[in-house]
């Protein structure tokens, strides 16, 4: 009997889905930088270093100077402008190869006059998700800031970074390709300009099904180590390649309406979710073989609670103090709400960033 809910890893699958994304970099002559976001884990980074990967993405300066402390030396903050934090950049890149991303002109002039150590820059490109960046066919923009980055005195232009976000609204292998490729395609319009540039690209979906990139030169994917029943849903990989669950206690059984409470939450999974069979899902509850169980679905959450809504056998085979085995509709924010990670098949625990109760 657990007494919280508690975030488990099988390394197999982790280990399997590293190698796997790797011998695609490889293939392609591309320089590997995992996102590790995902994980946020010392421990679980080792095993990168292990497999010879020696540069890694994050998404926060915070992030990068808990793994500078750890002993990576190449650390690209994959976050837009993070001039808010200029006194924890200044301090990282004393002993840290920093790479970090801009947009604007303002960014560019600020970092300019402010950074104490000389750092190389990619200009962010807006893929069409329309969360940050330049938009590719903005020539002027783009040759703008380029030109301002060129000129300054402790920034160095590196090339462009890309995450084609949308590919996680993809409803097929077919769909995720499609947008992919055509991302990539416009990426690769770049290097007629830019000849010398390197060319980063990112998102899980189109790095797990697309095997040639075109003119990119880096892949950077984070969620590939864990995936999740959202990138299983959109055909970024089989269920067998699901490398985490979250293990909650059953608190409460309701006969009439074949649901299970849970101790498991929007604090535990996070609140985000997708549509299975017209049915708003936060889950997949699958056993303890990590099966799927088939209409065993988390269908509502709060703060601490979790609705499950089970089949009749399912339901009638779990009990008050149970526990059941959940798979997370989006791995990196369910991770980065748990404190730790136990790796059920033999009980070894693995440190996160994050250290507070649940």
């Amino acid at each position: 009997m657990i007494e919280l809910p508690r975030l488990v890893i099988k390394m197999d699958r982790f280990k399997k889905n590293l190698r796997a994304m790797k011998a695609k970099a490889d293939k392609n002559n591309l320089d590997f930088r995992p996102h590790f976001k995902t994980h946020q884990s010392i421990s679980l980074g080792r095993i990168f270093k292990e497999s010879g990967i020696d540069a890694i993405t994050v998404s926060s300066v915070d992030m990068a100077a808990y793994f500078a402390e750890a002993g990576w030396k190449d650390i690209t903050i994959a976050f837009p402008s993070p001039i808010h934090k200029i006194d924890l950049i200044n301090d990282v890149s004393k002993n840290c190869e920093l790479k970090l991303i801009l947009s604007s002109k303002d960014a560019v002039e600020y970092l300019s006059k402010n950074l104490k150590s000389n750092l190389n820059v990619y200009l962010e490109i807006n893929s069409g998700q329309n969360r940050s960046g330049v938009t590719v066919n903005d020539i002027k923009s783009i040759k703008m800031i380029t030109d301002l980055i060129k000129g300054s005195n402790n920034l160095k232009f590196y090339g462009f970074y890309c995450h084609a976000g949308q590919t996680y609204s993809s409803n097929s292998v077919e769909e995720i390709m499609d947008s992919g490729l055509k991302v990539i395609n416009k990426l690769s319009s770049l290097k007629q300009d830019y000849p010398n540039a390197e060319i980063c690209f990112g998102d899980t979906p189109s790095c797990s099904v697309l095997e040639e990139f075109g003119e990119v030169t880096q892949l950077s994917p984070g969620n590939f180590i864990f995936y999740d029943w959202m990138q299983y849903n959109i055909g970024s990989c089989s269920d067998k390649d699901i490398a985490v669950a979250v293990e909650c206690p059953v608190v409460e059984k309701n006969e009439e309406r074949k649901q299970l409470v849970i101790h498991g939450g929007a604090i535990h999974f996070s609140k985000d979710f997708i549509f299975q069979d017209s049915t708003k899902i936060f889950g997949q509850v699958c056993d303890s073989e990590w099966e799927p169980i088939k209409g065993s679905t988390l269908i509502a959450i709060s703060q601490e609670h979790g609705i499950v809504q089970c089949s009749e056998d399912h339901f009638d085979s779990v009990d008050i103090g149970d526990s059941i085995f959940v798979l997370p509709i989006h791995s990196c924010l369910t991770a980065n709400l748990m404190a730790e990670y136990t790796d059920i098949q033999n009980n070894t625990k693995y440190d996160h960033k994050q250290k507070r109760p649940v």
